[in-house]
């Protein structure tokens, strides 16, 4: 959790596009939380909107972002005992994810300056793009780190 938070604070954060930058740490909650639950999910979430608030000097901000993450994504726990296929899996996975992301752009729009942009630029663009160059990252790390971790 503290490689991602300093990959995403002094690497990722600086891949911006139209003021928007792709987020590793909802990708990391959204994991935990299907594989573990929901509340291992939120504990993750909460501690590194910690890291990433502390790194980024929006400490409560992104403790809350962080909590939301994970507790909606703990709604897609998939449990050991289930016997859930692989592509279950993988589906619940990229449904927390784009849950996740979704929800964290969505309260950083509302909660960023509101002088920079109106609400109704900075809503869709932050959601929409965000969520699209994340999902990209989301999906080259299922494919080369995490298929084995939701294997059957």
């Amino acid at each position: 959790m503290l490689v991602l938070a300093f990959l995403q604070h002094f690497l990722v954060s600086k891949l911006v596009l139209w003021h928007t930058a792709p987020d590793l740490i909802p990708l990391f909650i959204a994991f935990i939380s299907v594989t573990i639950g929901q509340r291992t999910g939120l504990s993750y979430g909460f501690a590194s909107g910690i890291i990433v608030g502390f790194l980024s000097g929006h400490i409560g901000i992104e403790a809350l972002i962080g909590t939301f993450e994970g507790f909606v994504t703990g709604f897609f726990h998939v449990p050991e005992e289930s016997h859930a296929t692989s592509t279950r899996k993988r589906r619940k996975f990229y449904m927390a994810s784009t849950t996740a992301l979704v929800t964290g752009y969505a309260l950083r729009a509302f909660m960023s300056d509101p002088l920079s942009l109106p609400i109704y630029i900075r809503l869709p663009e932050s959601i929409i793009l965000g969520t699209l160059m994340s999902m990209i990252i989301c999906v080259l790390a299922y494919h080369f780190a995490l298929k084995k971790l939701l294997r059957d």
